[in-house]
């Protein structure tokens, strides 16, 4: 399909119908496999030699041969993720169809998404690292043009500039931490490598530490965890809203998966790695919706929120790993499975109200439940899925009474009132005429833009009533979970409930007191961020370019002088050459015998 995409699609209708058709076709594949897996209990895997290499010929056996192997290793986890991310791309697809009719490039736009969707597959189908980043480097630079999709206009290309060297960075760590363990270990192939990770000679407790920070820093730059969010946050207004709203989706997923399969390793290492990734996680949970809750930019507030809810299922995951055995940690996964589509919903039915009402504050909408009733019931499911995703699995793996179960309590808090507001300044209050802009003109969005997001609202409600039900659990991981207590869950539930009740309360009380205190905080925020970019620039990036402009001088100058050595010498050479040859050879045979004669041994004395 992407070929098809790229090489016969021109028109805006067929290439959505290509992109359409072609993740349609890939979901009833998924759906297939899932079937054929139902009643097996061991993985689906066959490996293709791509190529092998003789590198030595003594010393270990691991070292002395290096080769790449796809390995095809397909499980329940695998058919669930891919399911969920190809319910994203259906939904924001079927959106794009009716909004993004203004958008240039549509064959282009497609056919980047379709090799996305096939990078995503190739990520979690992958058991060999060296495959997995090969197919996780694809995915990254479908991932930069899509979010540089509006390349012709100033103010996109600059905002793309993030997307492309903040995931680079973390992207390169990944690659660095996976060269660091076939330096250590000789092989890449993660059914080799697990078992020989205490048992391989010349293993270290440092070196497992140093490939843990690795790979985790390249796994949290794809989940866009706090601080690593900013290629997020910074392209929400100048990316395609379809297109933001997969990368977001389809990347939360995929690290997820791949943040469970090499948690093995953080084990292996020590717990002072775990307990660090779990105090980044927990930052990351609090940092990021309290940071939403500065700013009136709905997007921007959404994405912060779900950055903070995927941070909570990854803290889910490493914890239960720390905890063994590992009986909850799926339940991290299944957390994000069911944020991914409830993010996707709220992103595309805010970024419908906003196209309606032809803006991005929160302090100039309102009024949407009476005049744009389905897209708010569609935005205030989506917001109840999103606000409550973090309490089912901090049900299921994590005390409420131990500091982490503290940390994460108040990241569901925030999320759930960072999640709602949206909801409650956009539903109610009154929607005022602004210059060039009528408020009796706003009208519902077509059918087309409308039932997308009801349907991921419910997709995701699904996925988040089947991550609190065991036997949803038992067949993502293939283990026996207990049932979890009813107290647990009932105070989990009321923290979120507490957060929805806080938020209602505070803009019934007060709509605008609260938005223009949002409005001052995140122009404080701007403010400061504004002051410690210009610090970097002045302190960091100005002396280096100064001494790269330097050295950029320096290099002409220093051609202009061989340039000028090179010319004396061929004009010296070409009088040589028009010079008489008879006096040139008796002057030179002089020279000759008069060196000879000085370096003669007795003369010099």
């Amino acid at each position: 399909m992407f070929i098809i995409a790229l090489s016969s699609v021109r028109t805006r209708r067929s290439s959505s119908a290509t992109a359409m058709f072609g993740t349609v076709v890939t979901l009833l594949l998924t759906l297939l496999v899932a079937w054929g897996l139902t009643r097996r209990s061991t993985p689906y895997v066959v490996t293709y030699q791509y190529f092998n290499m003789s590198i030595a010929f003594s010393g270990p056996q691991n070292f002395q041969t290096f080769g790449i192997d796809f390995i095809l290793h397909v499980d329940h986890l695998t058919v669930a993720a891919l399911a969920a991310i190809e319910v994203c791309m259906l939904g924001a697809i079927g959106w794009h169809q009716v909004m993004g009719r203004s958008e240039p490039g549509a064959a282009r736009f497609h056919g980047v998404i379709l090799a996305l969707l096939f990078a995503c597959v190739g990520v979690l189908m992958s058991w060999d690292l060296a495959e997995l980043f090969g197919f996780w480097a694809i995915g990254g630079a479908m991932t930069y043009l899509l979010l540089a999709h509006r390349w012709g206009l100033d103010e996109p290309a600059r905002r793309a500039r993030v997307a492309l060297a903040l995931p680079f960075l973390t992207d390169l760590c990944l690659l660095c931490g996976i060269a660091w363990l076939y330096a250590r270990y000789g092989t890449q192939n993660l059914s080799t490598l697990l078992p020989i990770l205490h048992t391989n000679p010349g293993w270290t407790v440092r070196s497992l530490v140093v490939g843990s920070v690795l790979l985790f820093v390249g796994i949290a730059g794809r989940l866009a965890l706090w601080p690593f969010n900013s290629w997020i946050t910074q392209t929400s207004a100048s990316a395609p809203p379809a297109a933001w709203v997969i990368v977001q989706a389809a990347w939360s997923v995929v690290a997820i998966v791949v943040l469970y399969r090499v948690m093995p390793i953080f084990l292996a290492s020590n717990p002072q790695t775990l307990q660090a990734c779990l105090a980044l996680c927990g930052v990351a949970a609090v940092v990021a919706p309290l940071l939403s809750l500065l700013g009136n930019e709905p997007r921007r507030v959404i994405a912060l929120a779900g950055s903070a809810a995927v941070a909570i299922g990854a803290a889910v995951v490493i914890a239960g790993f720390r905890s063994q055995p590992a009986t909850f940690a799926v339940a991290g996964v299944a957390t994000v499975l069911a944020v991914a589509p409830a993010r996707v919903a709220v992103e595309l039915a805010i970024s419908s109200i906003s196209s309606a009402m032809r803006t991005d504050d929160l302090a100039e909408m309102g009024d949407a439940w009476r005049r744009m009733r389905a897209s708010s019931v569609a935005l205030l499911a989506s917001t109840a899925v999103l606000g409550l995703s973090g309490s089912v699995a901090l049900a299921l793996g994590v005390n409420s009474r131990s500091k982490l179960g503290v940390a994460l309590g108040e990241g569901v808090l925030l999320i759930a009132i960072a999640t709602l507001r949206v909801f409650l300044a956009v539903a109610f209050g009154p929607l005022r005429r602004r210059r060039t802009f009528e408020p009796d003109r706003v009208r519902e969005a077509p059918q087309g833009a409308v039932s997308w997001p009801a349907w991921l609202a419910l997709a995701g409600g699904l996925f988040l009533i089947a991550s609190g039900i065991t036997g949803w659990l038992n067949f993502l991981d293939g283990q026996k979970h207990p049932v979890p207590g009813l107290g647990s869950i009932v105070v989990w539930g009321a923290v979120a409930l507490v957060g929805f009740g806080a938020c209602a309360f505070v803009y019934a009380r007060g709509k605008d007191g609260a938005l223009a205190a949002s409005a001052a905080g995140g122009l404080l925020l701007s403010r400061l961020t504004a002051t410690g970019f210009g610090l970097v620039d002045r302190f960091l990036v100005d002396p280096i370019t100064d001494i790269a402009r330097r050295v950029g001088d320096w290099i002409p100058e220093g051609d202009g002088a061989l340039g000028r050595l090179t010319n004396a010498s061929g004009q010296l050479a070409l009088a040589a050459i028009r010079a008489p040859a008879l006096p040139l050879v008796i002057v030179l045979a002089v020279v000759m015998a008069v060196l000879f004669a000085l370096i003669a041994p007795g003369v010099a004395r």
